[in-house]
């Protein structure tokens, strides 16, 4: 089977898609990291996240925050 210009333009056009997707910045490039501070530090899971940030809680997560519980999806933790 010969590939014919078009096939081959149609690769190269794929192939820049795909180079531009994996070039765009993550969630986590564009979103605060966990502070270093020392309520922050010893974090395991996201589950001690929401000791302090639910509803009621000392540090309420904003109004327009999305209401997820997976919280090192957009926000890198601090590797000491």
């Amino acid at each position: 089977m010969r590939l014919r210009k078009v096939d081959w333009l149609f690769v190269l056009a794929a192939a820049l898609v795909v180079l531009f997707v994996s070039l765009l910045p993550s969630p986590r490039d564009r979103n605060p990291p966990v502070p270093r501070t020392p309520d922050h530090q010893g974090l395991v899971s996201e589950k001690d996240c929401l000791r302090c940030h639910v509803a009621g809680g000392p540090r309420p997560l904003p109004g327009r925050h999305p209401k997820r519980q997976d919280c090192w999806r957009c926000h890198k933790v601090a590797m000491d």
